[in-house]
């Protein structure tokens, strides 16, 4: 995949996603490494700013992943990140994930809308055939958004992690295009 342009925007009704950058590094570092966020990562472990710089470099920066920020649209604020990576261009697929910066921006169907954006950019903008998603059980809200979005479970594994000393159960969802719900 090439690189998103620097100026490429994705508008919805409350929110827009523009390219990441190296400025946002503090401020998605706090996102990502937070308590509540961290809880729901298969990643667990606190990323240091030299480790965002070469995710960066090395995936976002040569095309490898697609990272947006989430800004709202009334005042520019952003509020979490949205990102396409695991590109499989000989299958025509990708994975997707999102963070969100609080609890507070979680309950506003916030998250609902940027996967609205973000599966409209993969079908319609990167041609793509399939978007997956890999998302814990516990965690009932991403479940939740994945269904609503229209994503299908195509494996549930058991056991699949251990994760702060706990086994964690595992879902994979996959979505064609025909599969989203408006």
């Amino acid at each position: 995949m090439k690189p998103v342009d620097k100026d490429f925007l994705i508008k919805g009704e409350t929110v827009y996603l523009r390219p990441i950058t190296e400025e946002d590094t503090r401020l998605v570092l706090g996102w990502r490494n937070a308590p509540d966020v961290v809880e729901n990562f298969l990643y667990r472990k606190e990323i240091t700013v030299q480790e965002h710089l070469d995710w960066l470099r090395n995936k976002v920066f040569t095309g490898k992943v697609h990272q947006f920020v989430i800004c709202g649209i009334e005042d520019d604020t952003p509020i979490g990140s949205v990102y396409l990576q695991n590109f499989d261009e000989e299958n025509n697929k990708a994975e997707w994930g999102l963070f969100l910066s609080s609890d507070k921006t979680r309950s506003k169907g916030v998250g609902t809308q940027v996967g609205r954006l973000i599966l409209d950019y993969a079908f319609h903008h990167l041609g793509l055939h399939k978007l997956h998603s890999r998302v814990l059980a516990c965690n009932r809200p991403c479940v939740r958004m994945n269904e609503k979005l229209g994503f299908r479970q195509e494996a549930y594994l058991r056991d699949e992690l251990v994760l702060d000393g706990k086994y964690e159960d595992l879902i994979l969802y996959g979505a064609l295009e025909g599969d989203i719900r408006e």
